[in-house]
């Protein structure tokens, strides 16, 4: 369903106030004007939203539901412009994304402990392709990620270097043989993960890994990997935090910041870099 906001708006009117000429009154507009916005809203939901009991109209089950999500979303569109109008900067939250492991391993804790008492923070934890896609719709100000970013007109600096351990590897120096034999468990981002540790350690990846799980979520598979059921690998911080020690050579990675609008001349961006760089 494509929604048409001004349809939608005379349709909840006109559901808050029991009625077209009441919803008319209310939003200072013509009955007319409203009947045929609600009835448009109406035909574009493909189902009865309402019926008539009496002088009133009394919303189906249907409709009910498209009333209160458009309630909610009207509620977070007025309190959002209430915090623009504020004349507080704090009032403004900065909305930061950030790739899985280095989010909330390192960047995280340093964010919410050195960020002032009054400054609403919003971070958002995704894949890389998720950071580009945030940062292009405006969903966040800012991104770091762990590829190079060569997506116009999206800027980017480097800000951070990690490590990227073997974790539950079989005992012994790894080779691409013997982690080719191995059972391993792959998580969502892995790839370029794998490839990069392969890549700067082992000069290539293996040509087939036995993958035996696959998870969502990193955490997820350092649970595996500690229960037994193969290697993985991960940032260093995510695997520390877990308890693990490298099962041989680690790999490089560096931290992207990503921002649009010559954003990354903002002091927002060089606080974030100062996070994201400060040494543990």
């Amino acid at each position: 369903m494509k929604i048409d906001l001004r349809r939608a708006a005379a349709f909840h009117a006109v559901a808050r106030a029991g009625g077209i000429n009441a919803a008319a009154r209310n939003e200072g507009r013509s009955p007319p004007s409203i009947h045929a916005d609600f009835r448009r809203f109406e035909r574009d939901a493909g189902v009865p939203l309402a019926e008539r009991v009496g002088r009133r109209l009394r919303l189906t089950p249907e409709g009910r539901a498209l009333y209160e999500a458009i309630d909610r979303a009207l509620a977070e569109v007025a309190h959002a412009a209430e915090q623009v109008r504020s004349e507080a900067p704090a009032a403004v939250p900065l909305r930061i994304g950030c790739v899985t492991g280095f989010g909330r391993y390192r960047l995280a804790p340093r964010v919410f402990r050195e960020a002032e008492r009054t400054r609403r923070i919003v971070l958002r934890m995704g894949s890389h392709d998720q950071i580009l896609d945030w940062l292009g719709a405006g969903v966040i100000d800012l991104g770091i990620t762990y590829r190079g970013v060569v997506a116009a007109p999206i800027e980017s600096v480097a800000v951070a270097e990690e490590t990227l351990w073997l974790v539950g590897a079989p005992d012994g120096p790894p080779t691409r043989d013997s982690l080719s034999r191995a059972p391993c468990i792959a998580y969502d981002e892995y790839e370029y993960v794998f490839g990069h540790w392969f890549g700067q350690v082992l000069a290539a990846q293996p040509p087939g890994l036995a993958v035996r799980d696959h998870c969502n979520e990193l955490e997820e598979a350092l649970i595996g990997v500690r229960a037994g059921r193969g290697f993985t690998i991960a940032p260093e911080d995510a695997a520390r935090a877990f308890g693990f020690e490298p099962c041989g050579p680690v790999a490089r990675n560096t931290l992207i910041l990503c921002g649009m609008g010559n954003r990354l001349a903002s002091e927002d961006a060089r606080w974030i870099a100062g996070l994201a760089g400060a040494p543990a």
